[in-house]
């Protein structure tokens, strides 16, 4: 999608650096990271649809997993119930594979499976993102076409790989006060109170509009790897039947400069320790009910 294409108030976007896999060896982890802008690294070779996912169902097709149910209706705000089903199932029942509108998926951090990872990826990856790490995470992702992300922001650096299928990124860079953020009252501190960036009211959004001409509008294809620095804005819609990516979620004290993001990352993680929710804990943690 071009941004001729795009409801974007005919302001373009900004380009993204595009990086091979020997450059991102050769620059490592943390000079991307103090760079601070998105980038997208080409890592795996294309391979047939399913290819992956096949892969992934050999390896993890038993494992218990987080299924995330919500009806996706633009007024719904409250929250995805979360109950654990086995991965196999997310592809076998019809309950979830018949739908198209986003209703379901598949979250599970899978750090204490390094073995797994570096069968899927093909290469050592602990040492390159050190997920195991206190509070850093790697997590699988899976749904089905229809998942529209809303706007909002995370308190990790993220560097998110696209196995299967083709997700679209809308980048833009950190902020506060342009943004709308959301009451923590109900902790969504980390949301914009304007759902999605591509149908934005000009009268309601007015500084955010604004904000467009510094926006990147990024498709993921398989095999590409996504830098999402620390508290940029993004919303992610799946754009093709299956979508399976798996991405490492790193702690930086890059934070320590956002407060707005130290302040939510706080008050969620106490949100969610206080009410049950999930909070991305891996599979021997206690998983919660809610998000």
């Amino acid at each position: 999608m071009t941004d001729a294409d795009s409801p974007f108030h005919g302001i373009k976007s900004i380009p993204v650096p595009r990086l091979s896999l020997d450059e991102f060896l050769t620059w490592g982890r943390q000079a991307i990271i103090r760079a601070d802008v998105p980038m997208i690294i080409d890592v795996l070779p294309q391979v047939d649809p399913g290819v992956r996912r096949d892969a992934v169902l050999e390896k993890l097709g038993d494992s218990n997993v987080a299924l995330f149910t919500k009806q996706r209706s633009s007024g719904n705000d409250q929250r995805a119930v979360v109950t654990k089903i086995r991965l196999r199932e997310f592809f076998d029942r019809e309950i979830y594979n018949s739908h198209t509108d986003g209703s379901y998926r598949i979250v599970s951090n899978i750090k204490n499976q390094p073995e797994v990872i570096d069968h899927l990826l093909g290469f050592d990856t602990r040492q390159m993102f050190d997920y195991q790490a206190p509070l850093n995470s790697a997590n699988i992702w899976v749904s089905y076409n229809g998942l529209l992300g809303r706007n909002h922001f995370d308190e990790f650096e993220n560097f998110n790989l696209q196995l299967e299928g083709r997700k679209r990124f809308i980048i833009l860079p950190p902020g506060h006060k342009d943004y709308y953020i959301r009451s923590v009252l109900h902790g969504y501190g980390h949301h914009s109170k304007a759902r999605r960036v591509d149908n934005l009211d000009p009268r309601r959004f007015p500084r955010l509009v604004a904000m467009l001409a510094q926006r990147r509008d990024i498709v993921l294809e398989p095999g590409q790897m996504l830098y999402l620095p620390l508290g940029w804005w993004h919303q992610v819609d799946g754009l093709d039947r299956v979508n399976i990516n798996i991405n490492f979620w790193l702690r930086d004290a890059k934070i320590l400069r956002r407060p707005y993001v130290l302040g939510d990352a706080l008050y969620k993680a106490a949100f969610r320790r206080l009410n049950g929710f999930y909070d991305y804990q891996a599979e021997e943690a206690p998983m919660g009910g809610k998000k």
